[in-house]
């Protein structure tokens, strides 16, 4: 998935995650929306934010989508980077799947099992509220860490018992498992945005071009909300995953420009449990993340799109 870069200097390398939630910059690139903002970036598909935010902190991208989690994790190695804008927020990417052979008699059961996830990613975060949410100590359970594309897989075989994952790998889990796998319905138990981080170097070197792809991102927005069907395409395609599943989902994903006193709350909260759990240096201090959040460039193209003092 990639754009020539033969038009500008210093384009932007933008590690993408192959997530619905990605779909503004699908849309972009479709209509030609970076061009329009005279930026042309080369788009680099990448399997998870985790996976899009370790291309960003080993130097070979100059952007990065991702959760807010691998960033939180980032910021405790005081990495370089910087959080431009929220472009996702959803209550429901993030799904629990089991085999139900190895826990037939309910959630309870987990306790003892297997359980896949993604190290350092929302799946991580999200596999331990689960268990907390039903009762279950982390702790009482066997974490697998594998990549997000292998989880899937993982489960149909047996590797593991259940897996925490994002989209589009749960419908993939199902796809695959057919009655043997099913979904642990529970509420949302967190928002989870889905954010462009952009290395220091780059945003302080190019400022006019990371401010044009936020344009591009805010017009492809518009696109998508007005239109609604051939956006739905444009995902179901880039994604690798049927429409009528995109349909079905297509209200939970909410598509705009924002920074907003929340995403700080949720990494703050993060932050505690990386601490509490040991999955950070229990004697590093909680970073400053106002420190690692811009909202220059965002105030740029839409100063009302920021509800907190960010610097």
């Amino acid at each position: 998935m990639g754009l020539s870069s033969l038009g500008w200097a210093n384009e932007p390398r933008i590690a993408v995650s192959k997530s619905p939630l990605s779909l503004p910059f699908f849309v972009a690139a479709e209509k030609n929306l970076f061009a329009k903002h005279k930026v042309e970036p080369v788009l680099i598909e990448c399997l998870g934010g985790n996976r899009c935010v370790k291309e960003l902190t080993e130097g070979r991208v100059d952007m990065a989508t991702s959760s807010e989690l691998p960033f939180m994790f980032a910021v405790f190695q005081g990495k370089p980077i910087s959080l431009v804008t929220t472009f996702n927020t959803n209550k429901d990417d993030m799904k629990f799947l089991i085999r139900k052979a190895a826990v037939k008699g309910g959630v309870k059961d987990l306790a003892g099992k297997r359980i896949g996830y993604v190290e350092k990613a929302s799946s991580h975060y999200y596999m331990d509220l689960f268990l907390l949410y039903n009762g279950i100590d982390p702790k009482s359970t066997v974490p697998v860490a594998m990549g997000a594309d292998a989880l899937a897989n993982a489960l149909v075989k047996g590797e593991v018992d259940a897996i925490s994952v994002w989209e589009p790998w749960g419908h993939i889990a199902l796809e695959l498992g057919g009655a043997d796998v099913a979904v642990i319905d529970t509420p949302k138990l967190y928002s989870q945005t889905f954010n462009l981080l952009v290395s220091n170097e780059y945003r302080l070197a190019q400022t006019r071009k990371s401010i044009a792809v936020l344009g591009a991102l805010d017009e492809a927005i518009q696109f998508i909300k007005k239109n609604p069907d051939e956006a739905k395409r444009i995902l179901a395609r880039d994604v690798g995953i049927d429409l009528e599943t995109v349909k079905a989902a297509w209200s939970t994903y909410q598509y705009e420009l924002t920074l907003q006193q929340s995403l700080l709350t949720t990494v703050q909260g993060q932050a505690r449990w990386a601490r509490r759990e040991g999955h950070v240096g229990s004697a590093l201090a909680e970073p400053e993340f106002l420190n690692f959040i811009d909202s220059s460039l965002l105030r740029k193209i839409k100063p009302n799109a920021v509800d907190f003092v960010y610097p």
